[in-house]
C-alpha cells in the first residue's frame, strides 16, 4: 500500500512538471516532421509515370513462381552453402517460396508499385527513431527524477517521512519506466496514424519477415565478412501484427534507457548534470557502436539493442557486422537495467541526503 501511494505521488509530480510539456511539444514536432516527410514522398510518387497495376491473375503467377522456386530448392537440397553466393541464392529461393505461400494462403495480393505502404513506412521510421529521437525524449522526461528534487531540496521532505528509502526509490523508478514505455508506445501509434492518414490503409496484411538470422562469410581478400540473411527458421507475419510487436519491443527498450537516465539522476545531484550525463552516455554508445562495426564485443553495448525489432528482423546484425538475436538483445538490455538499478539503490541507500 505504501509503494502504491509513492507511485501515485510520483505520477502527480511528473504530470505537473514542465519537462513533460517540453517532451510533448518535442514529440509533436517529431510527428509533424514525419508527416511532412510522408507528404513530400507521396507528392514525388504522384509525379512518377503510372506503372502497371497488379494483374488480376496474380495468383496464377504466384503459383507458377512457387513451383519454379520449389523445383530449384529441390535441386539445391543436400548441397552445403559454403560461400556467400550460394547462401544468397538459397536464401532468395527460400524467401520467394515462403512469401508466395503466404500470399496464396491468405489471399494477399502484392501492392501496386505506385502505392505507398504506410505500415512499412512507419515501421522503418520507428526503427530509425528508436536509435535517435525517442531515447533522447525519454532522457528529457525522466533525467531529473531524483536529481531535480535534490536540486530543489524537496528530497529531504521525502526521506524524513516513515517510508523506507528503497520503497521511495522503487516508486520513482517504476514511474520512470512506465512513463518511458507509455511515451514510446504512444509515439509509435502517432506515427502510424499520420502515415495511414496520408498514404492510406493498404499494406496491413503484407508479409513481414521475423526471426531472420544472419550468417557471415569471409571472402578471400575482403576486409570484412559478407552478411547473408538465413530464412531456415524465419516466419512471416502480417504487417499489422509485426508493428504491434515492434511497438511493444520499443517500449521495452525504452525502459532500459529510462533506467540509465534514472541512475544518472541518482548519481549526480544536479538535474542539468544528470540529464547531460544520460544523453552523453547514449550518444557515445551510438558512436562507439558505429565505429567498432564487426567487433564481437559491440553486442554487449546497450545502444546496439535499442532497436530490438532489428534484432528480430536481422537488421541489427547487418548494421553491426556481427550475428545477434532477439534473445541476446533482451538479455543485454535486462543485464544493463538490473545492474544500473542496483547501483542506484546502493548509492541512494548510503547517501547522506539530510546534510547534503
Amino acid at each position: 500500500m505504501t509503494l502504491w501511494r509513492v507511485v501515485q505521488n510520483e505520477w502527480m509530480k511528473l504530470v505537473r512538471r514542465r519537462r513533460l510539456a517540453v517532451v510533448v511539444v518535442l514529440a509533436l514536432c517529431l510527428v509533424g516532421m514525419f508527416a511532412l516527410g510522408e507528404h513530400h514522398e507521396k507528392q514525388i510518387y504522384s509525379r512518377v509515370p503510372t506503372q502497371a497495376e497488379v494483374s488480376a491473375d496474380w495468383k496464377a503467377n504466384a503459383q507458377a513462381n512457387l513451383r519454379a522456386a520449389e523445383a530449384q530448392l529441390r535441386l539445391l537440397k543436400g548441397s552445403s552453402a559454403n560461400s556467400a553466393g550460394a547462401a544468397q541464392t538459397l536464401a532468395e529461393l527460400q524467401q520467394n517460396v515462403q512469401e508466395d505461400r503466404y500470399r496464396l494462403a491468405r489471399d494477399v495480393a502484392p501492392l501496386s508499385p505506385n502505392l505507398l505502404d504506410g505500415w512499412s513506412e512507419t515501421s522503418q521510421f520507428v526503427g530509425a527513431a528508436t536509435k535517435t529521437f525517442i531515447p533522447l525524449l525519454v532522457v528529457i522526461l525522466v533525467g531529473d527524477m531524483v536529481a531535480g528534487e535534490m536540486t530543489q531540496g524537496t528530497i529531504k521532505l521525502l526521506v524524513v517521512r516513515p517510508v523506507r528509502r528503497r520503497t521511495l526509490l522503487l516508486g520513482k523508478w517504476l514511474v520512470s519506466a512506465a512513463s518511458a514505455a507509455a511515451l514510446s508506445f504512444l509515439l509509435c501509434f502517432a506515427f502510424l496514424g499520420v502515415a495511414l492518414a496520408i498514404d492510406g490503409p493498404q499494406g496491413a496484411m503484407q508479409p513481414e519477415w521475423l526471426n531472420v538470422h544472419v550468417r557471415f562469410f569471409t571472402q578471400p581478400g575482403a576486409l570484412q565478412a559478407t552478411p547473408v540473411a538465413v530464412y531456415d527458421h524465419a516466419v512471416l507475419w502480417p504487417m499489422w501484427q509485426a508493428f504491434l510487436l515492434q511497438s511493444a519491443l520499443v517500449a521495452g527498450a525504452m525502459v532500459a534507457v529510462a533506467s540509465i537516465a534514472f541512475t544518472c539522476s541518482v548519481l549526480f545531484p544536479s538535474a542539468m548534470v544528470s540529464t547531460s550525463a544520460a544523453m552523453g552516455s547514449i550518444i557515445i554508445g551510438f558512436v562507439v557502436s558505429a565505429m567498432a562495426r564487426g567487433q564481437s564485443w559491440v553486442r554487449m553495448l546497450f545502444t546496439t539493442h535499442l532497436s530490438l525489432y532489428g534484432d528480430l528482423a536481422g537488421g541489427t546484425s547487418f548494421t553491426i557486422g556481427s550475428p545477434v538475436t532477439l534473445a541476446q538483445g533482451v538479455a543485454v538490455l535486462l543485464a544493463w537495467t538490473v545492474v544500473l538499478v542496483a547501483a542506484s539503490f546502493l548509492r541512494f541507500g548510503r547517501q547522506d541526503i539530510l546534510n547534503a
